[in-house]
């Protein structure tokens, strides 16, 4: 990826949740599937909500509505961790509780509808707000923006404040200057040393290991796996018929033109409980691979928890229609003006417009799957973020 950072002994997880060092726990590829609406290697722009959690290796340089799906499945992560900073100016909104972890700063105006806790890294120049329920605001460096709770709960600034802070209750710790406190209102107000030796610190792990070099092997892994399924078209609809093992899995190894000029695309899923597109993008020039499918997806929510696409060597992806089953897609740029019906896993978003639905992909992974480091925390986020800058999107030719 473009941009990483490395916050060596900066980032800090809450005190009243954990002490010390928290022992990293491991998340397989089916539960990143299960876990995660979004996982986006570099940078993510998006005008549109996400229902479920977010992962992103570079910059949030655009978003709005994060986790809005009630009883998503049970993660450590929050509703939206960036390992970059949010350069945002605009507003997301992160509702049901959630719970938002930047490794660098912020610019965005967050409101954690539900209460919740927001962790910033770096410097926080934008708006957290935690309403309709206690919330927990952390800034690790300085604090020039504005910081609410409305319900009570906590704040900590490791590096002054010079923006504005409403306590309603809560407890206020900073490093450095106070700066404006106001609608105090029974809260506590305590003055530690600067720097602060016992902010609370616990470890994620890198981005890379817990998500871009297990997807991107994974990636690998299934297109390596024999076809059992085929698919066919008749006058410009193309369906697809599994014919699963004992197992319930079925595989296609197709290539991208089979869909391109479809009108509409159907699958009949025959038993099978996990689907395995292979999809080999065969119009490419220069290493550069775009795919643009514009058929109608028939039924696409009967079947996308069953489904996963598999964009083998795809450089660009984008959907003007409906897509049904979560996407698998290293190496991918992805633009998407309607919805995603699963999980969405690519390098990066230039500006998508259309919603990512949560449909998790429930199907299993023919081959082993790896177990990577996940945090033993809700509110978590990690000194390992270095990592980020030595692994790189897949490349196809040499020296790249």
């Amino acid at each position: 990826m473009r941009t990483a950072f490395c916050l060596v002994g900066l980032l800090a997880a809450w005190t009243a949740v954990t002490t010390g060092q928290a022992a990293a726990t491991t998340l397989t590829d089916s539960q990143i599937f299960s876990q995660f609406n979004a996982v986006i290697f570099d940078d993510f722009s998006a005008s549109s909500e996400v229902e479920g959690r977010v992962a992103v290796g570079g910059n949030l340089t655009s978003g709005t509505n994060v986790a809005i799906k009630p009883g998503l499945p049970t993660s450590s992560f929050g509703a939206l961790s960036v390992y970059g900073s949010v350069t945002d100016s605009g507003t997301i909104n992160v509702d049901n509780g959630g719970s938002v972890a930047i490794a660098g700063s912020n610019s965005a105006s967050i409101n954690l509808n539900n209460g919740g806790s927001a962790f910033v890294g770096g410097s926080n120049s934008g708006t957290l707000t935690a309403s309709g329920g206690a919330g927990n605001l952390t800034v690790i460096g300085t604090n020039s923006g504005a910081l609410s709770l409305a319900s009570g709960g906590s704040v900590y600034v490791g590096n002054g404040n010079t923006g504005t802070i409403q306590l309603n209750g809560g407890s206020l710790t900073y490093a450095g200057s106070q700066g404006s406190v106001t609608n105090i209102n029974g809260g506590t107000m305590t003055q530690v040393a600067s720097p602060n030796p016992a902010a609370p610190t616990s470890t994620l792990g890198s981005f890379a290991t817990t998500f871009q070099t297990p997807l991107t092997q994974l990636s690998t892994q299934l297109s390596g796996v024999a076809a059992n399924s085929t698919a066919s078209s008749l006058s410009g609809a193309v369906t697809f018929n599994a014919t699963p093992n004992s197992s319930g899995v079925a595989v296609f190894n197709i290539n991208s033109s089979l869909l391109s000029g479809a009108s509409s695309v159907a699958i009949n899923l025959d038993g099978a409980t996990s689907v395995i597109i292979n999809v080999n993008v065969d119009s490419c020039s220069t290493n550069v691979c775009t795919f643009a499918p514009t058929a109608n997806f028939l039924n696409p929510t009967d079947y996308a928890s069953a489904v996963l696409w598999n964009f083998v060597n795809a450089t660009n992806l984008n959907f003007t229609t409906e897509f049904g089953g979560s996407i698998l897609a290293p190496d991918a740029t992805v633009d998407n003006s309607n919805s995603i019906d699963g999980t969405l896993v690519a390098e990066s978003d230039s500006g998508s417009t259309g919603e990512l639905h949560s449909y998790p992909y429930t199907g299993t992974f023919p081959g082993s799957s790896v177990p990577t480091p996940e945090p033993a925390s809700l509110m978590l986020i990690g000194t390992g973020i270095a990592g980020l800058a030595a692994i790189r999107r897949r490349k196809v030719g040499p020296g790249r």
